[in-house]
């Protein structure tokens, strides 16, 4: 197995076809059948949870109490507002903008090496799931509330 380059970054898509079962697209084909579009509201609410979602991971993202980087990785959150793309209207994504190569090792774990030998484990720290899994939920709820859905 070859080397890895630690490269990998974890990102949380907010979009219409995150795993909601194209919940916002169907909602979305729907009234524009009888002609209400919904596309701002679907920004907003992809907005204002993105926006969340970024409170929440600075939150819970691992912290390093030593060093000169102390608290740079849970800084470096941010949401940024996607541009619309043919499939789905509007979008977002959450990132790490300082630190993105740390998102996979942290949340995943991975081999501790010295001097070129794996001498033990970092446990994963699951912070990104955990808030990934509530930003698919959250979009749902306000989606179907935003449409006067239940």
């Amino acid at each position: 197995m070859g080397k890895r380059k630690g490269t990998e970054e974890v990102v949380i898509v907010l979009d219409g076809s995150a795993n909601m079962g194209s919940l916002a697209k169907t909602i979305n084909e729907s009234l524009q059948a009888v002609g209400v579009a919904v596309d701002e509201d679907m920004q907003a609410v992809f907005d204002d949870v993105g926006k969340e979602a970024v409170k929440k991971l600075k939150a819970s993202s691992p912290v390093n109490e030593k060093g000169k980087h102390s608290g740079r990785y849970a800084k470096g959150w941010t949401y940024e507002r996607g541009k619309k793309a043919k499939n789905h209207k509007g979008s977002g994504v959450v990132r790490n903008k300082t630190d993105p190569q740390l998102t996979h090792l942290l949340e995943y774990g991975h081999p501790l090496v010295r001097n070129g030998k794996v001498v033990g484990n970092v446990s994963a720290k699951e912070h990104i799931r955990p808030v990934a899994d509530w930003c698919a939920e959250e979009i749902e709820k306000r989606l179907t509330k935003s449409i006067g859905g239940n």
